[in-house]
């Protein structure tokens, strides 16, 4: 069984961008790339967001726990989840990798994700530049399980294909 996971940060409406060069500046400017392998696709994430997610005990009771390894652009958002799947106009940021968020809840993941400053200043500097919110759409209840805060602006959700 394989599994792949990813925090998404997405917006939907009012986006001025962000072009896949102007994305891949701003995660140079941050430090969100891997210096040795900042010009590849996949393992590209810095090491220290990739050391949040490094959790000894959650992986002794999953050995197939997230390892995120790589950051990207995306043209469209893609919400995968167990029951449901969500595709839809925007654009996002994945960090994304290999395995599932369990033993973490919603709450962990909110945690890590809101407290590491990487990646508030990431979210900050997308709403600066680019502008743009995510609109949830109605009807779609899944994804308020998968939204990880509803801070305004660009929205984090976490996304799992099992």
């Amino acid at each position: 069984m394989s599994a792949y996971s990813a925090l998404v940060l997405a917006a939907n409406d009012g986006l001025r961008g962000p072009t896949h060069d102007q994305a891949r500046a701003l995660f140079e400017e941050l430090g969100l790339l891997d210096p040795v392998n900042r010009d590849d696709d996949f393992g590209n994430l810095a090491g220290d967001i990739t050391a949040l997610f490094d959790d000894a005990a959650a992986r002794v009771e999953n050995d197939r726990f997230f390892v995120p390894d790589s950051i990207c652009l995306a043209s469209k958002v893609e919400l995968l989840g167990p029951d449901e799947e969500y595709r839809g106009a925007g654009c996002c940021v994945r960090i994304h990798g290999n395995g599932y968020f369990f033993p973490w809840d919603a709450a962990k993941l909110r945690s890590r994700v809101l407290s590491a400053p990487k990646l508030v200043r990431l979210r900050a500097a997308l709403l600066e530049r680019f502008g743009g919110r995510f609109r949830l759409p109605k009807k779609r209840a899944e994804l308020y399980e998968r939204l990880l805060d509803d801070g305004g602006g660009w929205l984090w959700f976490a996304s799992e294909s099992l």
